[in-house]
């Protein structure tokens, strides 16, 4: 019996560690352009201005958006985020994972896909890479920071994806014409880093 319990709770670590369920982000930043942004309600992702950006008024060009709930580590789901931006311009979309106290809890995502009003976002796959001057691979239209990486096959079905978390994050800059509506969505999953080393 001993030995059971042992090899249960031996399961259970190894699949805790093997993709820890923590929650999605994408923080907005048009404050460049001083694009007001406007979000409206989504089914699986909360959006408000950024808070902790000091100047109240500057605000309105930022929306931060996190999923209502933890994203699975077995499952790809989709989460959607929808806003209206009142003039032309362009967003910094700044992609990653939510924020813990400690740095170790701060947990990570795959990124596979992001479409844009239910169509594929330019590249959106990541099937387009340029590298670095120092070899780091990067999909194109897009920027990683810090330990964000490009993984060519970590995504559903062996296609690319991104791994990303609150301190290591996918950027993209997006043009968008004033009043037309976006609907942009992301393809996530909870991740081990270790699995990709």
């Amino acid at each position: 019996m001993k030995k059971i319990l042992t090899f249960v709770f031996a399961c259970t670590a190894l699949l805790s560690v093997s993709a820890a369920d923590t929650f999605f982000r994408v923080d907005m930043d048009a404050r460049k352009d001083k694009v007001v942004l406007k979000p409206e309600a989504s089914e699986k992702m909360n959006a408000t201005p950024i808070g902790w950006i000091k100047d109240v008024d500057a605000r309105k060009y930022t929306i931060t958006s996190w999923s209502k709930k933890k994203v699975s580590g077995t499952e790809w789901e989709d989460y959607k985020i929808v806003f209206v931006p009142a003039t032309s311009g362009s967003i910094a979309l700044s992609i990653g994972g939510q924020w813990a106290k400690k740095p170790e809890d701060r947990q990570w995502l795959l990124v596979n896909k992001i479409e844009l009003n239910d169509k594929l976002y330019p590249n959106g796959d990541f099937k387009k890479t340029w590298k670095t001057k120092t070899g780091q691979v990067m999909p194109n239209g897009a920027w990683l920071s810090k330990g964000a990486k490009y993984l060519p096959t970590a995504g559903e079905k062996g296609t690319p994806a991104i791994l990303v978390n609150h301190d290591n994050r996918l950027y993209i800059t997006m043009k968008v014409e004033g009043g037309k509506k976006y609907e942009l969505e992301f393809e996530v999953k909870a991740a081990n880093p270790n699995d990709f080393k």
